[in-house]
Formats: structure tokens, sequence, C-alpha cells
């Protein structure tokens, strides 16, 4: 059985038009009646009779035509007995011309200094189909490379937002660059945004406008190095989350413990309330952490509770029961070290 496809199915179609009896621009002739079917009644009324649209005399292409043949009622034509056509025109999909607009654009082709390898272009294509048919996405390519500084960046961000080069450069992302940049990130800083949440600067301005506004009720200012992590969390939460969060913590640390902790670490907000409600009981009943030392150092929140507080609590509890370590070890720097060298300090002793 023949496997159905697209272009099948099109030869198929051209096949079924050359076997028609008429080609495109092929006019239907009347023929007219023989002598002995005339008979001596009166022609029919003027206004029921077709006026031909030029005089049919010797000299007109269209009388020059031989009539075509009128099967009879009692015969069917055969195939043999059809005249052979020209045939029809085919379909620019079929035909050897294709249409302007279907050509690639000449400078999305590997050699042409683009400087993407055929592996990128493959990745590429898979994630923006149609990209290399269309001028403005090449340019929009070319500008975030040299925005972001390499391909592999640009891909990331294209994962994370599909609609960043469908958006004009100089009537949206321009604009808010230059926003941005008035509040105070740098270059770098707008790299690691688009890199973050690419959809935070290919939206409209005032949209922009609205989470620099949510950032700031957070309490981190423009002048602050958390003022793009803040961006991004607002980014992430509606308001509706983002208010349901402060007030869970403000349960569990306090009002004023609270602001001081998310001014120091807005992506905490980003963490399930349940885990930050565990997270925070655990602090304060097994190691006697008041809210103020919470507030003061946020990032204990960000550690794993399974992985990573409760095994080294357990540790650093048995080492103090044998009088290996002291009794008023900093807690925060034995949670946030990496595991290597929580290792060589506390178990590989000698």
């Amino acid at each position: 059985k023949e496997k159905f496809t697209p272009i099948a199915a099109m030869l198929r179609l051209r096949n079924h038009l050359r076997r028609l009896p008429f080609s495109t621009g092929t006019a239907f002739v009347h023929t007219p009646p023989s002598s002995s079917s005339r008979t001596t009644s009166s022609p029919p009324a003027a206004s029921h009779q077709r006026k031909p649209s030029r005089p049919r005399n010797s000299s007109s292409p269209v009388s020059s035509r031989p009539p075509m043949p009128t099967p009879s009622a009692h015969s069917s034509p055969t195939p043999a007995s059809r005249k052979p056509t020209s045939p029809r025109r085919l379909p620019w999909t079929l035909g050897s011309s294709a249409p302007a607009w279907t050509k690639p654009y000449p400078h999305a082709s590997p050699g042409s200094g683009n400087g993407l390898s055929p592996p990128q272009i493959s990745r590429l294509i898979t994630i923006v189909q149609g990209i290399f048919l269309n001028p403005a996405g090449i340019s929009r390519l070319e500008f975030y490379i040299s925005l972001l500084g390499s391909y592999d960046k640009v891909e990331a961000a294209l994962r994370s937002n599909l609609h960043l080069l469908s958006q004009s450069v100089d009537k949206v992302v321009k604009p808010n660059m230059a926003f941005l940049q008035q509040c105070g990130l740098s270059a770098c800083d707008i790299a690691w945004l688009y890199l973050c949440t690419g959809k935070l600067l290919t939206n409209n301005l005032e949209h922009l406008k609205e989470m620099v506004a949510r950032a700031e009720k957070l309490g981190v200012h423009r002048s602050s190095g958390m003022f793009k992590s803040a961006l991004v969390t607002v980014c992430n939460l509606t308001p509706e989350m983002t208010r349901a969060k402060i007030e869970s913590l403000e349960r569990a640390l306090g009002y004023c413990e609270v602001k001081l902790a998310v001014s120091k670490l807005p992506r905490i907000l980003t963490l399930s309330e349940v885990t930050m409600g565990h997270k925070v009981e655990f602090l304060r009943t097994e190691f006697g952490l008041e809210p103020s030392y919470i507030a003061r150092r946020p990032s204990i929140l960000t550690c794993s509770l399974e992985r990573r507080l409760i095994p080294r609590h357990y540790v650093i509890y048995v080492l103090k029961e044998k009088g290996l370590v002291k009794r008023d070890i900093d807690l925060f720097g034995v949670f946030c070290m990496s595991h290597k060298k929580f290792v060589e300090t506390y178990l590989d002793r000698q």
C-alpha cells in the first residue's frame, strides 16, 4: 500500500489535472445546430439569447478552433477519443520556481559570517521554525548574540521565552533596556535578566515599570545589588502569591524580620510556604536560633532540610558531645559551606 505523503497527494492531483479534457484558458464553444434540426418556428426572444462578446467570423481565433465533440445519448467518449491537451500550470510547490519569500535569507547561511555552526543551526531550527525565512528574526538574533555574548546563552533564553525573536528591538527591547539603565542596572545585569526571565524585557514599557514598582515595595532599593533578583521574583509571582508568602513568613518570624530578610534575599519568596515554615521551626527548636538571627542570614532558608540541615545538625551534635568542636560554633558557616569543605573540616579529622 502506497504511503500517504503531501508530495504524493499533490503529484496525484497533477496527474489528475493532466487527464482532464480541457486546460487552463480553454473556452467552451457552442456548437451551432445542423440545418436539418432547424425548424420554421420563430427564434426565442432576444432577451433570452446569449450575446457573444465578439463577432465570430472566419478570422476569429475562437471560431477557428474545432468544436468539441458532443457525445451521443447511447455512446460515451473513451479515453482514446479524447484530444490530447497541454498540461495545466502546476502550483509552485510542484513547479521549478518558488516565490521569493520562500527563499532563505542571504545572511542566514553558515558561511555568511554569522558564526553559527551546523549543530547550532539545527538546534535553532528546532526551537524557532522558519527563522531563516524571516530577515527581521535574523537581525534580532544577531543583536541578542552581541548582547549576551554567545549563541549558547541566546539559545537558553529562547528555550525559556519562545517569543524573544518576535518583539521589535527598536520599539520594545531598547526602550526597556534604557529604562533599566536609568534604574541603575548595568549591561551585565540586563543580560543576566534575559537569562533568568526574558519575558520581563520583551513586554511593553508600562509592564516593566509596574514590575519595578512591585520590586521597590519589597523594600529593595534600585541602587541595591539585590534589585535585579527582586525583579525576577516579582516577575515569576503574582501580587496575590507574593502577599500570601509574606504573610506566611510574618507568622513564623515577625513583621520586621520578614522585611529585613526579603530585602537581603528576595528570592526566598519563591520557596514553598510549607517548606519555609518547617525550616524556621527546625532552626528555632533544634538550634535555638532567634528570628532576628535567621532574618539577618536568610540564605539559611534556601538550604535543603533533608539533605543539608538535618544531616549536618546530627554531625555537629555528636562532635559537640565528644568535645571535638566548640560549643559556640557558627552554624551559618556550617550550613552554607560546600559538601567537600564540610567533609574535610568535620569528618576527615585526624
